[in-house]
């Protein structure tokens, strides 16, 4: 009996193991191990892939604008190229630093077009198209480079996810490079418009000749990017639902869907002969086509003789508190105010708390993933030849701050130190602050005080008739 009851204990939890395996397996990427169907119920997708994000992207306003919005307020100015630390901005610009800014200029569209490829996928690319006379799968040829110095550069290419793909990895544990691939593949296919070429040509590309755009990514993986829209994709889909809904339903009670009821003393055999003898399959098709005429004019009238005709109407829906709670949630994961993103939706417009986080969540951006990009970049162009390396050895970017205040505070901030001056003069004799400390709160240049003169000094005047110098008068004058 003993062994029995073992061998029964046995089955049982061999059967409760299997069962949580499946529930597990069943249960989705929802979470929720209770009610596994949540997702499917719903309609989100359990795994999500470039497609997915590029169509919210392309398609959907609340992913255009969240793209773009994030994209266009880290990109509002450019940086500036430091040759060294950054406490050597206030110096005199150096010759390199002027030669990579005139570089920079042609390249920084491409720049940006590469980041925003990035936010919709897990990465992106800038592939370095250079005049060496090489293969691209080759490493670039830095003496025929550094020879032709920036002319060498042909352009930037800006590549989305799907058109680069990593090949093998660099195995070798004692290399620089372990564990980043040894070459990409690059399709010129193009994203979204792939009718347009029957053949597109696939490359293999050097690492020389390829800069990496992956954000969120810090373990140098590039498979293990962020997309900006994952997150809040669910929050897009329910948008989507709302927005999608609430027209359905407008647009139905507006096309006069027409319900006919006839009495119990109505002969449809009769009806349905006179349809068939005017050519129809039956009466409902007869009254379908009647109904879809009536529509199609303004002026039409719809005739009965023993039926009675109503309207299929219902009362839509306000989808603004549902689609509210979605784009806050939405709005929520790409760290982006309410108002900001959306714009002004309820007579409220975007806070001062508001537009201070967003300026923060910019600017950390702008000094973390963004230098690291340019900063990269600039290095790559160096070390290949197209420029001369700094003569620190190093590079700094410096990018204007996004808190600091507008032309309008700054007169506003110099109009309330003005009035502090002439409200403390008034009541002590003395201004608090001066003329130059207001001209700094609006970031002028302060005024030269003026030079006290120098009591011993031989002081000369002009003859106000010739202009010339009347020496001998202020002698005269000096000696009296």
């Amino acid at each position: 009996m003993s062994e029995q009851s073992n061998e029964v204990k046995f089955l049982v939890n061999a059967l409760a193991e299997q069962i949580g395996r499946q529930r597990m397996l069943y249960a989705g990427r929802n979470g929720n191990v209770k009610r596994t169907k949540l997702w499917d119920e719903f309609g989100y997708p359990d795994t999500l892939s470039f497609d997915n994000f590029y169509r919210q992207y392309r398609r959907g306003s609340a992913g255009f604008s969240a793209v773009h919005k994030l994209l266009d307020s880290c990109w509002v100015d450019r940086p500036t190229i430091i040759d060294g630390d950054e406490d050597k901005e206030s110096t005199e610009t150096t010759a390199w630093e002027k030669k990579a800014t005139k570089l920079m200029k042609k390249l920084w569209p491409k720049i940006k077009d590469a980041d925003r490829r990035n936010m919709v996928g897990r990465y992106s690319a800038l592939l370095i198209q250079v005049r060496d006379s090489r293969d691209w799968d080759q490493p670039v040829d830095t003496a025929v480079v550094k020879a032709l110095g920036t002319s060498a550069l042909v352009k930037l290419i800006p590549a989305w996810e799907p058109q680069v793909k990593p090949g093998n990895l660099d195995i070798d544990t004692w290399s620089e490079t372990y564990g980043q691939p040894v070459n990409y593949q690059f399709n010129e296919q193009p994203i979204g418009d792939e009718g347009a070429y029957s053949s597109p040509r696939s490359v293999m590309v050097h690492p020389d000749r390829i800069i990496l755009l992956c954000e969120g990514s810090e373990d140098e993986n590039i498979l293990s990017g962020i997309p900006l829209l994952e997150a809040g994709y669910n929050d897009l889909l329910d948008i989507e639902k709302t927005k999608g809904g609430s027209a359905e339903g407008f647009l139905k009670n507006a096309s006069r869907q027409l319900g006919i009821t006839f009495d119990d003393k109505t002969d449809m055999n009769a009806i349905a002969a006179q349809a068939e003898k005017a050519g129809y399959r039956d009466i409902g098709e007869a009254m379908n086509d009647k109904i879809a005429r009536m529509n199609r004019g303004t002026d039409a009238a719809l005739v009965t003789q023993s039926g009675s005709t109503s309207v299929l109407s219902v009362a839509a829906a306000d989808p603004t508190p549902t689609w509210t709670v979605s784009a806050n949630q939405f709005a929520a994961t790409i760290q982006c105010p309410f108002n900001i993103l959306f714009g002004k939706q309820t007579g409220n417009l975007a806070s001062e708390e508001d537009k201070t986080a967003w300026a923060n969540r910019c600017n950390e951006r702008r000094w973390g993933f963004m230098s690291d990009v340019i900063t990269r970049l600039l290095e790559r162009l160096w070390k290949i030849g197209i420029i001369e390396p700094p003569s620190s050895g190093e590079v700094t970017l410096a990018w204007s701050d996004l808190l600091a205040p507008s032309e309008k505070e700054k007169l506003a901030n110099m109009a309330t130190m003005a009035d502090v001056a002439y409200k403390t003069q008034q009541a002590f004799g003395t201004p608090v602050v001066d003329e130059n400390e207001v001209r700094a709160v609006g970031e002028l240049e302060p005024h030269k005080e003026a030079e006290i003169p120098d009591p011993n000094k031989k002081v000369t005047t002009d003859d106000p008739l010739t202009g010339a110098k009347d020496e001998n008068r202020n002698a005269d004058s000096t000696a009296q």
